[in-house]
């Protein structure tokens, strides 16, 4: 089970190459709260996702985070992915700004073998 805080998503964010610096903060606040009471980890990543994809929460690396952060949920449940798949759903989500828990959760179950 992942239990993440605040300062992995700064590493995370720092490991693919930026700063780590907050642009919308209390997105991720919201993100992480949420987290606490969802029992699906599906609904877990999806939250943490549109905080990252739709409310950018970092200045910059946003969608390198998504993907680091997504993998790092496959890996923990040893899930198999498609990598294309899955950065072309990561796209998809962020050009469109879903918003729906629900969508994202279903764009990214898209990407598992």
């Amino acid at each position: 089970m992942i239990q993440l805080t605040k300062k992995d998503l700064i590493r995370i964010n720092q490991e693919v190459g930026e700063r780590g610096q907050f642009q919308n903060e209390s997105s991720l606040d919201f993100a992480l709260s949420q987290v606490k009471y969802k029992k699906s980890w599906l609904y877990e990543l999806a939250y943490l996702l549109r905080s990252l994809l739709t409310d950018h929460i970092f200045e910059d690396g946003n969608k390198r985070t998504a993907l680091a952060l997504s993998i790092l949920y496959f890996e923990e449940k040893e899930l198999e992915w498609d990598g294309e798949r899955l950065i072309k759903n990561i796209h998809l989500l962020a050009k469109h700004h879903h918003k729906s828990i629900e969508k994202i959760s279903r764009v990214i179950k898209n990407a598992l073998n």
